[in-house]
């Protein structure tokens, strides 16, 4: 048992001091595209959310004279996000050649299954909204929680990975480097101190060999510490800028925001 353990901890020194910094470089440029993409989602799904806040508004304001008999919150709230989900991608579409930049957008929206999003996103809103009356009214901020959290396209990146998952991961990324540079300090000591004991001090030529290699041991040591922390406050920087949780948080204020306002207009 005990060969076996010092042949992994072998095995590991020297695979680890030979890819070790790599290793982590790959770690971060992966995290990098993958917190971008997170990031372009969830401000599409901001975005939507913003635009049904701004059409809700603009009903309100044309309906600021009195409302009809036959108007019922149900009924308001479909046609928000109809009119809504037509406006912002179905006549954007048809509109595309007038704009430089909506083809790009257009492609991006199918790569992200943005579309697909927002028509789940209605319909799971549908769904629990159809059936509340004046008597009954809803919990929005529950409402507007599960329709987001339960979206398919928008809870996953593609349609396969888990946004939240992966947030995690991301967040906790910034300590992992560190503690990768931490042990990359510890490989190097380790791979450089059995050389000590082959110095011959009657020797010189050979002290100074097995000394010059001690020290190129020491360096990756201190390298490998220098480059974790390096990338742990760049992607900590990363973090705070692209915060994909104050954006969740926002969205989900602002489509709150909009069914308790339907809610009131049709109920006042």
């Amino acid at each position: 048992m005990t060969i076996m353990i010092n042949d992994m901890c072998t095995y590991l020194i020297q695979y680890g001091t030979e890819n070790l910094m790599l290793l982590m470089f790959l770690v971060f440029l992966v995290g990098v595209v993958l917190k971008m993409l997170m990031y372009y989602l969830i401000r599409c799904e901001f975005n939507l959310s913003s635009a049904i806040e701004t059409r809700t508004h603009r009903y309100l304001k044309s309906n600021s004279g009195g409302k009809e008999e036959s108007v019922t919150f149900p009924g308001v709230v479909e046609s928000i996000l109809r009119r809504t989900y037509e406006e912002l991608y179905l006549k954007r579409k048809r509109m595309f050649r007038k704009r430089k930049g909506d083809p790009q957008v257009a492609v991006l929206h199918k790569i992200f299954l943005v579309e697909d999003g927002a028509r789940s996103l209605i319909a799971d809103t549908l769904n629990q909204t159809r059936y509340h009356h004046e008597d009954n009214k809803p919990d929005f901020k529950s409402i507007s929680r599960y329709v987001f959290m339960s979206n398919p396209y928008f809870n996953k990146l593609w349609g396969v990975i888990p946004i939240g998952m992966m947030n995690s991961v991301l967040s906790i990324l910034p300590s992992l480097f560190i503690i990768g540079g931490i042990l990359g300090t510890f490989l190097g000591i380790s791979k450089g101190l059995p050389a000590l004991k082959a110095i011959d001090p009657g020797n010189v030529m050979a002290a100074q060999a097995t000394l010059g290699q001690f020290l190129e041991s020491m360096t990756f040591a201190m390298n490998s510490s220098v480059v974790g922390i390096f990338l742990s406050v760049c992607f900590t920087i990363m973090n705070t800028f692209l915060a994909v949780d104050s954006v969740y948080l926002r969205l989900v204020d602002k489509f709150t925001h909009s069914l308790e306002l339907i809610w009131k207009d049709t109920n006042a």
